[in-house]
């Protein structure tokens, strides 16, 4: 679980590493302060994870699977909805932040466009919490790993792609990573119908 947890600083790391490329360190504090404002907003969600995972777990102990996979679709609908809400607020939300970081002209630029961006992986990001959650409850850490894995590999290779390759600069290393979170919201849906 901890390796798990860690794919959000991991994506951040990353994509320190391509923005870094371009020379610029006002666009590195850029997307370090949308990094932790995106981090935030995410964290507060960390319950769809950990609530998961414990109604799974305790839903299987009983014997009911069907409890179990009725947890995992309201946190799905949980997670749907409550990412669509913040995709619809992040020009709210990057405002907010760019007020409460009260940086530089360029900084705050980068760092609302980061956030912009990031925000509309929000209902895949928070779906992915939810199927995470699922997988550890059924102890099946091994499939939320993989998914993890996959979500990072895809978020570097995309980032890599659309930030450096293509010249998009922050704008691309933000799509890298929806890219990458929206490819392990499809393979974790597609495994949990193929079960």
């Amino acid at each position: 679980m901890a390796l798990a947890c860690l794919t959000t600083p991991m994506i951040g790391f990353i994509d320190t590493i391509v923005v870094g490329q371009f020379g610029d360190a006002r666009l590195i504090g850029g997307l370090a302060a949308g990094g932790v404002v995106f981090d935030i907003i995410l964290t507060s969600f960390s319950f769809l994870l950990s609530g998961t995972t414990g109604l799974v777990a305790q839903a299987l102990g009983r014997g009911d699977a069907l409890e179990a996979r009725a947890v995992l679709w309201r946190a799905i609908v949980i997670a749907a909805g409550s990412g669509l809400a913040l995709g619809l607020l992040a020009p709210l939300i990057a405002v907010i932040g760019e007020w409460f970081m009260n940086a530089d002209q360029p900084v705050t630029t980068t760092m609302g466009l980061y956030i912009r961006i990031r925000l509309i992986s929000a209902p895949a990001s928070l779906i992915n919490y939810a199927i995470l959650g699922y997988f550890l409850g059924c102890g099946n850490a091994a499939i939320g790993l993989i998914l993890q894995l996959l979500l990072s590999g895809v978020s570097t290779a995309s980032s890599i792609f659309l930030g450096l390759y293509l010249g998009w600069g922050v704008a691309g290393v933000a799509w890298g990573t929806v890219c990458g979170e929206a490819a392990a919201a499809m393979a974790g849906i597609t495994i949990l119908f193929g079960r």
